[in-house]
């Protein structure tokens, strides 16, 4: 069970290795975007139509990507008064707890996620002429990302507590 730990948890990593460097790529992109836009606007004196659009949706990918990211990293915004005074066992199985309550929100996200792109995915976006369908899957991206690092999470506590 430990090395099948290890190996989910290795494998999680370079995921989340190969997703940050997806931020990366789509961060410059938006920054190229927005400073062609400026530039566009205030220099040229006509701004492109596409690229706001773009940009949000590039935007909104990045937030539900990088928040599993964050989870792994243990960067989310989190309440940790109590978990702070805790020690050992306790602590760790709080910890367990409050990922085992997340990953009910993180199915819930991935399910309504693919009941939300299927029914917005008839709809173009004006600016670019894309399915809305590849805007809204960024919700179950984010939601199987947020649930697979939320499990590495608690493989981590069951792990740690071996060695």
């Amino acid at each position: 069970m430990n090395t099948i730990a290890k190996k989910y948890i290795n494998l999680i990593y370079y995921i989340n290795k190969v997703f940050g460097y997806v931020i990366a790529f789509v961060l410059a992109i938006m920054s190229v975007l927005i400073f062609w836009q400026v530039v566009a606007r205030y220099v040229i004196g006509s701004s492109l139509s596409w690229s706001e659009e773009l940009s949000r949706f590039l935007m909104i990918f990045m937030v539900f990507i990088g928040s599993g990211l964050a989870l792994r990293e243990g960067k989310l915004i989190a309440v940790e008064v109590i978990l702070e005074r805790l020690t050992g066992k306790v602590r760790s199985f709080i910890k367990i707890l409050v990922h085992l309550i997340s990953t009910i929100f993180y199915l819930l996200l991935i399910y309504y996620g693919f009941e939300l792109a299927n029914a917005f995915g008839n709809q173009i976006a004006p600016g670019i002429k894309i399915s809305m369908f590849y805007v809204y899957l960024s919700i179950p991206i984010g939601g199987i990302l947020l649930l697979a690092n939320s499990v590495a999470c608690i493989l981590d506590e069951f792990v740690g507590e071996e060695e």
